[in-house]
């Protein structure tokens, strides 16, 4: 049995480096004055320029003519010879300095004169002076905003519920009840205690089996809080007159008397585990927010309305179908041993809307109870509980 919250309480929804600057320098390996220039050619002197010089007549000239000449007197050598001998040398002297001089300013027109390499000392080593290293702080670039080619990661949201029913996530195929073998039974008694004992040492193994489906489609997993009672209780959701699940506070209320007493269940554990794991069937449907969608839509039609009714057997049944899950997840491990898992499917055919009771149908009839919880255990596939696309005939 289940209780959705009370209506109409709020939901939660689902730089570059500067370039040096730039200086004028000398060549590599060069320091100091760069080598001047060579000065520039001496223009070519001019040629000497002299007047004829009268050559005297000899005494043989002189016969040439029409009158004799007379013998010439001899003259002394003198002052004439030795000028006309310096003359004669000057001439001479710069007839060889004019040929030179020409010889030099022809070369320097057509040739520059070689240049040669200069031979240069190698530097003198230099001293390092070591000092403390100077830590700097690390640069920090600002993030760049990303291009619309780059989309941002979307970071996953955090699991909750989703107000679904026949399309929700969780009826997805391959979801499954994990095996597990996270809990150890208590020994039974039916008294309150020992059902107590018995509810909660089977709690590990609930929350472990019914974990991963939950955690794969983003849906909370929390732990429930587990109650045993004797007798009715008040809850948030309203008063419990025997086991019960209240979504308002994720609680499950363990009724001890109801079972023991008015039901008389005996005293073996496989009845008891199929009240346990369909309660906890309501908690995965409170969870994934499967409950409160039922709700929502049993409210919009009328509770006690055929339609309203129809969908409180569609969540009681899926219900089922998921404790019949968790006892294929314990009984495949050995947590819960054969005998006991055949009495747990037993006692769901036994559960439901007994005509004789005056009650309204709002479970399901009990041979579609134990269908639902045998299907869930046979099959462990959280498609194959989806009730809510199950004709009406299989949930009536």
């Amino acid at each position: 049995m289940a209780a959705g919250p009370t209506p109409g309480a709020p939901r939660s929804r689902p730089s570059t480096p500067d370039a040096a600057a730039r200086s004028g320098h000398t060549p590599d390996g060069l320091t100091g004055q760069l080598r001047r220039p060579l000065p520039p050619p001496l223009p070519r002197a001019p040629e000497p320029t002299t007047a004829a010089r009268a050559v005297p007549r000899t005494a043989a000239a002189s016969s040439v003519g029409t009158a004799p000449a007379t013998a010439a007197q001899p003259r002394s050598p003198g002052l004439f010879a030795m000028v006309s001998l310096a003359v004669v040398g000057l001439a001479a002297v710069w007839f060889v300095g004019a040929l030179a001089n020409g010889a030099l300013s022809s070369s320097t027109q057509t040739a520059p004169p070689a240049r040669t390499t200069p031979e240069f000392a190698p530097p003198a080593p230099t001293t390092t002076i070591e000092t403390e290293p100077t830590t700097t702080a690390p640069e920090t670039t600002e993030p760049t905003e990303p291009t619309e080619s780059e989309p941002l990661p979307q970071q996953p949201s955090a699991p909750e519920p989703i107000y679904l029913l026949g399309d929700h996530p969780i009826n997805a195929d391959g979801l499954f009840a994990a095996d597990t073998t996270a809990c150890t039974l208590a020994p039974f008694s039916p008294d309150p205690a020992g059902q107590d004992a018995l509810y909660q040492s089977a709690m590990p193994c609930m929350v472990d089996a019914w974990r991963w489906a939950l955690e794969t489609t983003n849906l909370p997993s929390s732990e429930p809080e587990l109650i045993t009672v004797s007798g009715p209780v008040e809850t948030p959701c309203g008063t419990a007159q025997s086991s019960y699940y209240c979504s308002g506070n994720h609680t499950l209320y363990m009724s001890a008397s109801v079972h023991a007493e008015q039901e008389q269940l005996g005293d073996q554990p496989g009845p008891y585990l199929s009240v346990l794991f369909h309660e906890y069937g309501h908690h995965v449907q409170g969870l994934s927010g499967i409950m409160q969608a039922a709700w929502d839509q049993r409210y919009e039609v009328g509770p006690n309305s055929p339609a309203g009714l129809e969908i409180s057997r569609r969540l009681e049944l899926q219900a089922s179908c998921y404790g019949g899950m968790l006892l294929a997840a314990t009984t495949r491990t050995g947590v819960v041993d054969l005998d006991t898992m055949s009495m747990a499917l037993n006692d769901a055919r036994n559960r439901g809307d007994w005509p004789d009771r005056g009650l309204p149908p709002d479970h399901g009839a009990p041979e579609i109870n134990g269908g639902w919880m045998e299907q869930g255990y046979y099959e462990n596939n959280t498609r194959q509980c989806n009730t809510w696309l199950a004709e009406p005939s299989a949930v009536r």
